[in-house]
């Protein structure tokens, strides 16, 4: 990662302060600041946006939220997911031009928190091709272990991964060649995808940073094909794997580089309304 694309990243925190005064229906509209939020949802009044975590009060379980008074969890096998306000930037299932953007979710990791040695979960940002279809799937491997190999050895901890596969079956946190990470403190870790063009093709940096907003490790994902004309907009964030029975999120966000990106009509109302359950099985990718 070149240090233009890490200082741009890390501009961050700014931006979700704004984006938490202006909010009230998880929608937030970009002004013509460069990488202004157009999606935010801290879950303070409602879970606009996702389908189906629950949204609870700060303190519960334990935990504080990340700001404000509430968050939401998601529990094993729960599958829950958000289309960051609409797909390709709120137009919906249509071809899109690419444009740079950021999505983010603060996740809470709770080092004490009595998990078995293994447990995992994903969390997944994805994109789609410039028809508006699927493209693929940038994932944070991640799980909770106790046990003498990998990073953070013989120590409770959270160790953490990148690829383009979910676990259990296609990934694994402590792959040792994809440069895993532990994280031995429970609290509010930021992970963060940013989708760029890197000289002609896709490129995602994925980081993950603490309360403090420092930097933990990252990692950048390229995709040699299709060639950035074939890359659309957003598509998903997707708590794709999950065998903790709570995970708290809080903080979820999508902003772009560009000037505002305007939702149709009917996607304005789509989230107006609240979506509807899917009830698609665990591992079904969201529609």
């Amino acid at each position: 990662m070149n240090f233009d694309n890490r200082l741009q990243q890390h501009s961050a925190p700014v931006l979700r302060f704004t984006a938490a005064l202006a909010l009230t229906s998880g929608v937030l509209f970009a002004s013509m600041a460069s990488a202004a939020p157009i999606y935010f949802n801290g879950f303070e009044t409602d879970i606009a946006g996702w389908e189906t975590p629950t949204r609870v009060s700060s303190g519960t379980g334990g935990i504080t939220s990340s700001t404000g008074g509430f968050h939401a969890t998601t529990a094993a096998r729960a599958s829950d997911f958000t289309r960051w306000g609409g797909y390709n930037y709120g137009a919906g299932a249509v071809p899109t031009t690419f444009q740079e953007y950021w999505t983010s979710v603060d996740i809470y990791l709770n080092v004490g928190g009595g998990w078995a040695n293994n447990t995992r979960f994903d969390f997944s940002s994805a994109i789609n091709n410039a028809a508006g279809a699927h493209l693929g799937d940038f994932i944070f491997n991640a799980g909770f272990y106790n046990d003498a190999t990998g990073p953070g050895a013989s120590s409770s901890r959270f160790v953490i991964s990148a690829s383009n596969n979910s676990q259990p079956g296609s990934a694994y946190a402590k792959n040792p060649g994809k440069d895993p990470v532990a994280i031995a403190a429970s609290g509010w870790y930021t992970f963060e995808h940013h989708f760029y063009n890197n000289g002609g093709n896709l490129a995602v940096d994925m980081s993950i940073l603490d309360s403090a907003d420092l930097l933990i490790n990252d990692w950048t994902l390229s995709v040699p094909a299709p060639a950035i004309a074939g890359v659309g907009g957003n598509r998903y964030g997707w708590f794709d794997f999950n065998e903790f029975s709570t995970l708290a999120f809080d903080n979820t966000e999508l902003r772009v580089a560009d000037a505002a990106v305007v939702p149709e009509p009917a996607t304005l109302a789509l989230l107006g309304l609240g979506l509807a359950a899917l009830g698609f099985s665990r591992r079904k990718m969201p529609s």
